[in-house]
């Protein structure tokens, strides 16, 4: 399981930021097309899953808690600082907002941590997931090496997190902090087969996301008021993301590396960090200023925000490619 999630990790994050922007769209849909699009913020859990199986094998590398901050950083913050400076710039007038306010809006944007002190006005709570899971990886990490069971320390942890979580119920920092035992599982799911025997991992991972997938719909269908205040709208991700990317791992894994179709996949799970902004800007506007009116409306600003955010990636990384040259010439 772990070699077809990380040869494919690409296409899984591009499915997965297809499913965001698919949820994010207000199509007027029905039947089981609106059942996928009302729980397709669950590309973002898959997401937290992937983080974490990839930063597991980045600690692998070099665990060293400096370098590897610092290699996080290249990776988001050279799109990521970019894009706020924009958003805060258009975004800040349309909120109408005074100046204690914009301050707060300001800084807790540029610093990514404004969701948990309840700044408002964020450009959307999964980019202070991110930054406090990033954070704490290299504390998961420490525990797990040090373990005689990595996935069994990881899964305690997870526990642990998921028992912490319980504090912030009925604040609007669960819908984040909740997210973590998802976060550390993935990085569980990283340990080399050699460490931890994986037979039927693929069984396991599948079974459970069924028992996640019947828990979620139950509580749809019988227990609504357990949806938003007890995180029972997104708690059966914990097992449903990981079945999902370890069926979409194999499955890709299948179709091969060179098959032409997953092309466009690779593609759009290397600009999903960059393809989230945009969208969750198109979200804001859509939703709060009625940027979008409409099916077909809200279709074409989607479309947008995606190919917005794939022009975006490769800008960014032509410019840090030309910096690392000129830093290579300067030594």
């Amino acid at each position: 399981m772990q070699e077809a999630i990380g040869a494919c990790r690409d296409e899984i994050k591009g499915a997965a930021i297809l499913w965001v922007v698919f949820f994010h769209a207000q199509l007027g849909l029905g039947g089981l097309l609106y059942d996928a699009q009302k729980i397709g913020y669950g590309g973002v859990d898959m997401f937290l899953f992937l983080s974490g199986f990839g930063l597991y094998h980045s600690l692998c590398r070099d665990a060293d808690a400096g370098r590897y901050l610092l290699r996080r950083a290249r990776r988001l913050l050279p799109a990521y600082l970019p894009f706020c400076a924009v958003w805060l710039c258009v975004m800040l007038p349309l909120y109408g907002l005074g100046t204690v306010q914009s301050v707060r809006v300001a800084a807790g944007n540029l610093l990514m941590l404004g969701f948990f002190a309840g700044t408002p006005a964020m450009i959307n709570w999964y980019v202070s997931a991110l930054a406090l899971t990033l954070m704490l990886a290299p504390l998961v990490y420490g525990l797990m090496a040090r373990a005689s069971h990595p996935r069994r320390c990881a899964v305690l942890v997870a526990a642990a997190c998921f028992a912490g979580g319980l504090c912030f119920i009925g604040t609007e920092a669960y819908m984040a902090v909740s997210r973590l035992p998802v976060f550390v599982l993935g990085m569980a799911a990283a340990v080399p087969a050699r460490e931890e025997g994986t037979s039927g991992a693929y069984a396991l991972a599948l079974a459970g996301g069924a028992c996640g997938l019947a828990v979620l719909y139950g509580c749809f269908a019988r227990f609504p008021e357990t949806l938003d205040f007890y995180g029972m709208y997104w708690h059966p991700f914990v097992l449903i993301a990981p079945a999902l990317c370890a069926g979409l791992g194999w499955l890709f894994s299948r179709a091969g590396r060179a098959s032409a179709a997953l092309a466009p996949l690779r593609a759009l799970g290397r600009a999903s960090f960059e393809i989230f902004l945009f969208n969750a800007w198109v979200e804001v506007l859509g939703k709060r200023f009625g940027l979008a009116q409409g099916p077909v409306s809200w279709l074409l600003w989607s479309l947008g925000s995606v190919l917005a955010g794939l022009a975006y990636h490769a800008v960014v990384e032509r410019c840090m490619k030309r910096a690392a040259r000129g830093a290579r010439r300067s030594e």
